[in-house]
């Protein structure tokens, strides 16, 4: 499944409500943020091959959480471990 970013619109974890003796909200585990150290280190890269990755559109999805060049950027827990699945030929977002 190929997912599609919007400029300037950041796309968060689905959130369910847990029953009341839960707590409040539970985050799906599949979409988990990541940042890229612990994407990096999952899938036994340095961070700037996963940077170049990125750039090239040859890595996971990401996000951004904001605008301009030094947002942050976050992977899905999904989309990372499609991607490795994949052998590392997916695009990005």
């Amino acid at each position: 499944m190929m997912r599609m970013a919007i400029e300037g619109i950041v796309m968060f974890p689905r959130l369910t409500l847990a029953p009341p003796s839960q707590g409040a909200l539970r985050v799906d585990p599949a979409d988990e943020l990541l940042t890229p150290a612990q994407v990096s280190t999952w899938a036994k890269l340095t961070l700037k091959a996963l940077a170049n990755a990125r750039c090239r559109g040859t890595g996971p999805a990401f996000v951004k959480l904001g605008d301009g060049p030094s947002a942050p950027v976050r992977y899905r827990r999904s989309d990372v471990e499609a991607w490795i699945t994949e052998g590392r030929s997916g695009s990005a977002a």
